[in-house]
C-alpha cells in the first residue's frame, strides 16, 4: 500500500512538474510585442541589414514592433527632438548638444545608449570648392554655410570652431539646406560651404569622390573636440515613458545592441558584401543605392559601447561659455544613464 502511495505521489508531481514547465515555456513565447514608435528612415537600418546578413530578426527576438512615423520638416535631430517633446515619437536619436540643450530648458528627457563617435579628419570637415578664395577658418567672414539644420551639431560645430579662431557665428550666415541637397548648392555657387561634412559619413565621402572640393583644416567635430574619439550621437527616451516601460525600453535597446554588433562584424569580415547589401536594401526601399558606394560600416565601435561624462562635458563647458548654461546648472548624469545598455554590468 505504501509503495501505491508513494508512486501516485510521483506521478502527480512530475504531471505538476510538467505543467510548471509547459505553462513557463508558453508565458515565455507568448510574450506580447511592444510597437515603438521611431522616425522613418529611407536608408537602410541596422535591423534590415542584419536580417538580410545572417536571416536574424532581432526584432522578432526581443519581441519589438517598430512603428515608423513620417516627421514633417525632415529628420533632423532638432525636429525629432521636437516631435519626441510632443509625445510624436517614443524614442529619438541626434547629436547629444541637442539633448544637453533641450534639457537645459527644462525636457524630461535621458540618453541610454551610444550612437556615432567622431570620424577622423580624413572622412569629416567642412568643404568648399577648389576654386575656392577659403583656405582657412578665418576666411570663412562673410560667407555662406550650409547646415541641415539650426540648433544642432553641425552649428553648434560652427560656433565652436569659429570662436577657437577669434570669430563669432555673427561673422558667417548660416543656409539650412538638407543634408542630400548640400552638394548640389556648392557646386551651383548658392553657397560658400557645406557642413553636414563637419562629422563626416556618406556625403562627406561621395562629394569628395567626385571631385573639385577641398576640405577646410580645424572644421570637422573630431577636431573641434580635441582630436578625440567622443560620441556625437546618442539614443534617448522621455523619462515618462523610460518610467513606464522599463523592461520594454530594455527589450528595444537589446535590438538595437545586436543590430549594430551583426554589421559591425560582418563588415570587419567583408565590407563589399555589406556594400551589395546595402545597396539592394537602399534600390527596394526607392533609395539611392550609389550611396552604398561610401558605406564604411556602423559609425560605432565596441570601444565606444558605453556613454562616458567626457562626451557630455564637452558640450556642458561649451555652452557655459557661450552663456546659454549657468556654472553648474548640470553634469553629466543629468543627461544621460547606462543602466539600460545591454552591455551594462552593475
Amino acid at each position: 500500500m505504501k509503495s501505491i502511495k508513494i508512486q501516485v505521489i510521483a506521478v502527480v508531481s512530475l504531471i505538476l512538474a510538467g505543467f510548471c514547465w509547459f505553462f513557463f515555456n508558453s508565458s515565455q513565447h507568448t510574450e506580447r510585442a511592444f510597437s515603438i514608435r521611431v522616425s522613418d528612415s529611407s536608408a537602410p537600418t541596422n535591423y534590415e541589414l542584419a536580417k538580410k546578413l545572417t536571416g536574424r530578426d532581432v526584432l522578432e527576438e526581443e519581441k519589438v514592433v517598430l512603428t515608423p512615423i513620417t516627421i514633417q520638416g525632415g529628420g533632423g535631430g532638432t525636429v525629432t527632438m521636437q516631435a519626441l517633446l510632443a509625445n510624436n515619437l517614443d524614442v529619438a536619436g541626434g547629436s547629444i548638444s541637442i539633448w544637453v540643450n533641450a534639457i537645459s530648458k527644462g525636457a524630461k528627457v535621458k540618453l541610454l545608449l551610444p550612437g556615432s563617435v567622431t570620424e577622423k579628419p580624413e572622412h569629416s570637415g567642412l568643404l568648399v570648392l577648389e576654386e575656392s578664395n577659403i583656405h582657412t577658418i578665418k576666411d570663412l567672414e562673410g560667407k555662406k554655410i550650409a547646415v541641415n539644420v539650426l540648433g544642432a551639431e553641425a552649428d553648434f560645430i560652427i560656433r565652436t570652431f569659429l570662436k577657437q579662431n577669434a570669430l563669432s557665428i555673427d561673422n558667417v550666415e548660416l543656409v539650412i539646406v538638407p543634408a542630400e541637397n548640400q552638394e548640389q548648392v556648392l557646386r551651383s555657387r548658392q553657397v560658400d560651404a557645406i557642413a553636414w561634412t563637419t562629422s563626416g559619413g556618406t556625403q562627406f565621402d561621395r562629394t569628395v569622390d567626385h571631385g573639385g572640393v577641398r576640405r577646410i583644416p580645424g572644421t570637422s567635430s573630431f577636431e573641434t573636440r580635441g582630436n578625440l574619439s567622443l560620441l556625437t550621437t546618442s539614443e534617448g527616451f522621455l523619462e515618462k515613458f523610460i518610467k513606464e516601460h522599463p523592461e520594454e525600453v530594455r527589450r528595444y535597446l537589446r535590438a538595437v545592441d545586436k543590430a549594430r554588433r551583426i554589421v559591425w562584424e560582418e563588415y570587419q569580415k567583408n565590407p563589399d558584401r555589406v556594400r551589395k547589401v546595402y545597396a539592394d536594401i537602399s534600390e527596394a526601399k526607392g533609395g539611392n543605392p550609389e550611396l552604398a558606394r561610401y558605406y564604411r560600416g556602423v559609425r560605432w565601435s565596441p570601444d565606444n559601447q558605453f556613454i562616458a561624462d567626457r562626451d557630455i562635458q564637452f558640450w556642458i563647458e561649451k555652452f557655459t561659455e557661450d552663456g546659454l548654461l549657468k556654472p553648474d546648472q548640470l553634469k553629466p548624469s543629468d543627461i544621460y544613464t547606462n543602466e539600460f545598455n545591454p552591455q551594462y554590468k552593475q
